[in-house]
C-alpha cells in the first residue's frame, strides 16, 4: 500500500539523510589526514560504511509502513555529467596499442582448485576485493589470496542439464536445468563478499554474506537428497529474496534449450544489495529497477522512459541490451536504448555521470526492435567498461550484432577508446568487418591482446582478464608475437611462463 505522505515529511526524511551524509564526509576529510598506512585507510573506510549503513537503518525504521520515496533523477551540480561525442568523433581515428592506456602487466598462476570432480575447461569471473581474489565461474565460487594462492571454495554448484561447449564457447541450457549454488553475480565490501545463491528444486533465492578474513564452516555441508532446502554454500542469509514465501517451482519440460557465452552471463547482474539494509532488483515493463528493504518492502522505483508505442508486430529483435557493473560497493548501469550511464545512489537516487551524443545515428526502441526496420547509417552503443582514466567502448554501426549480420558482413564493430582527462574519443584504427582483430595489440610484452568488459575493471581501475595456460601457449607461437616489437626480456619472460604452465592452469592477467 502506499500512503500519501506530505511534502514536508519527505523533506525532513531527505535532509536528515543528507545531513548524515555531509557531516560524514566532513569527517572523513579530517580523519583521512591522519591516515598513514593502507591498512589504516581500509580500516576506516569499513569504519564510514559501518556508520552509513546504521545511520540508514535508523532513518528507514522512522517511515511509516508502505511509505515509498519518489525516484529523483538530476544530475550532481559539483560533477555534471560528461557528453561522450560519438557522431562528431566517427573521424577521429587512432593507430592505438595497449601501451597507449597502461604501462605494466602482472601474471598471477592460481592453483588449482583441490577438487577432482570440478572441470577446469572453463574461464573464471575475476573478483579483486581489498585482500582477497574471488573466482567464480558456473562451477562455483572459490576464495584466493592475491598471489593465487588456494584458500577455500565457498560453494559448490550443483548442475544439471547445462553443458560447456568448449570449442566454441557456449553454455547450453536445457529447458529443465537446475542449479543448487551460486551465481556469478559477486560483489565486494571490505572483507565482507556478497553472492547470490539459488536452489532451483525448492525455489530458494538468497543475497548471501562471506566474511573472507575469518575460516567459517559450511552452513549445510555435503548435498543430500533428502532435503533439498539445505543451503550449500559458506556465509550468512543477508537478504532472503522470497522473504519467507518460498514455493518449488512448477516442473518444466525437458524440450527446448538456450545458449549464451560465459562473457555474457559474467556481465549480468540481476540482484544488487548497496549496503545493508537494502537490495536492488532488475524489473521489467515500465520500471527499470527497484529498491527494496529486507524484508521485501518497496521503497523506490525507477522509471523506464524508453517504451514501445502500439506496436502490434508478433516478432521483436534484441539490438540494445544495455548493461550494469559493480565497483567500489556502487551500481552503474545504462539501459537498452538509453543515452546515459547512471549511478545509483541510495535510496532513490539516479545520478548521470555519462551522457552519449549519438545525433543523427540515434536508434530509438521503436526503431531497434522492429525486425523491419533498415538500421543502415544508425549506431548501437554494446560495451562498456570505465578505468581510471579512460572508457573502453564498443558500438556497431549499419546493423546489430548477431551470427548471422557477421557471417554476411553487414555489421560494422568499431572500437573506441574515451579519455576521462581530455574528453576526446578516438576509434581504434582496424578493419570493422574483421570482428577477431586483436584489439587492443599488446605491445608491452607480446602477449594476450587487452580489451576489457565491464565486470572486468577492478575497484583501482586495474584490467583483470582471464586466460588459460592454453591461451599464453597458443599466443607465444603466433606470428602477431613474433613480430611484436615488445622489449625482447619481456618477451621472453612471457615465454617461460608459458612453457612452465599446463593447458588447464587458470592464469590472471592483471593490466595497469
Amino acid at each position: 500500500m502506499k500512503y500519501n505522505v506530505s511534502i514536508f515529511f519527505l523533506l525532513i526524511i531527505l535532509v536528515i539523510l543528507s545531513c548524515n551524509r555531509n557531516r560524514l564526509k566532513t569527517d572523513e576529510k579530517e580523519l583521512t589526514k591522519q591516515i598513514l598506512t593502507e591498512e589504516e585507510l581500509l580500516a576506516h573506510e569499513s569504519s564510514l560504511r559501518e556508520q552509513r549503513e546504521k545511520q540508514l537503518a535508523d532513518s528507514l525504521a522512522k517511515l511509516p509502513k508502505g511509505f515509498r520515496f519518489e525516484e529523483q533523477r538530476k544530475a550532481d551540480l559539483q560533477r555534471p555529467p560528461v557528453v561522450i561525442n560519438i557522431a562528431e568523433s566517427l573521424e577521429n581515428i587512432a593507430e592505438l596499442k595497449l601501451s597507449d592506456v597502461a604501462t605494466d602487466i602482472k601474471y598471477i598462476r592460481l592453483e588449482p582448485v583441490p577438487d577432482a570432480d570440478l572441470p577446469r575447461n572453463q574461464r573464471y569471473k575475476f573478483y579483486l576485493m581489498d585482500n582477497h581474489l574471488i573466482a567464480a565461474n558456473l562451477y562455483g565460487i572459490h576464495q584466493y589470496t592475491k598471489d593465487g594462492k588456494f584458500v577455500r571454495t565457498i560453494v559448490k554448484n550443483q548442475l544439471t542439464g547445462v553443458n560447456y561447449d568448449e570449442k566454441n564457447n557456449r553454455l547450453i541450457f536445457w529447458n529443465d536445468y537446475t542449479l543448487i549454488g551460486g551465481g556469478t553475480s559477486v560483489w565486494g565490501r571490505g572483507n565482507s563478499l556478497f553472492y547470490t545463491y539459488n536452489n532451483f528444486v525448492s525455489g530458494e533465492r538468497y543475497i548471501m554474506e562471506y566474511d573472507c578474513s575469518k575460516e567459517q564452516t559450511i552452513l549445510n555441508i555435503g548435498f543430500e537428497p533428502e532435503n533439498k532446502n539445505q543451503i550449500t554454500g559458506l556465509g550468512k542469509v543477508q537478504v532472503d529474496l522470497n522473504h519467507g514465501k518460498t514455493t518449488p517451482p512448477p516442473p518444466r519440460k525437458h524440450q527446448g534449450m538456450w545458449s549464451t557465452n560465459p562473457e555474457g552471463m559474467y556481465e549480468q547482474l540481476g540482484n544488487f544489495s548497496p549496503e545493508r539494509n537494502t537490495y536492488m532488483s532488475r524489473l521489467g515493463g515500465n520500471r527499470m529497477w527497484g529498491v527494496f528493504t529486507n524484508q521485501g518492502d518497496t521503497l523506490a522505483t525507477f522509471a523506464k522512459l524508453e517504451q514501445l508505442k502500439n506496436y502490434t508486430k508478433s516478432l521483436t529483435r534484441g539490438t540494445d541490451y544495455g548493461f550494469q557493473y559493480e565497483n567500489r560497493g556502487n551500481l552503474y548501469f545504462r539501459t537498452d536504448f538509453n543515452d546515459t550511464v547512471f549511478q545509483f545512489v541510495p535510496p532513490n537516487r539516479i545520478v548521470p555521470l555519462y551522457v552519449f551524443n549519438l545525433g543523427q545515428y540515434k536508434v530509438t526502441k521503436q526503431e531497434g526492435v522492429d525486425p523491419d526496420v533498415n538500421l543502415d547509417g544508425k549506431i548501437l552503443p554494446q560495451d562498456w567498461a570505465e578505468t581510471k582514466n579512460y572508457i573502453f567502448m564498443t558500438f556497431t554501426k549499419d546493423n546489430y550484432d548477431c551470427p548471422n549480420n557477421r557471417k554476411n558482413k553487414s555489421v560494422k564493430i568499431y572500437h573506441a577508446l574515451f579519455s576521462k582527462s581530455s574528453h576526446q574519443m578516438q576509434i581504434v584504427k582496424s578493419d570493422p568487418f574483421d570482428y577477431e582483430a586483436p584489439i587492443l595489440v599488446n605491445n608491452i610484452d607480446g602477449g594476450y591482446p587487452v580489451w576489457p568488459l565491464s565486470y572486468q575493471v577492478a575497484s583501482n581501475g586495474e584490467i583483470m582478464l582471464s586466460l588459460k595456460g592454453s591461451d599464453l601457449k597458443t599466443q607465444v607461437k603466433s606470428s602477431g608475437f613474433q613480430k611484436s616489437a615488445a622489449p625482447a626480456d619481456k618477451k621472453e619472460k612471457l615465454k617461460q611462463l608459458a612453457i612452465s604452465v599446463s593447458d588447464l592452469d587458470d592464469i590472471l592477467m592483471i593490466v595497469q
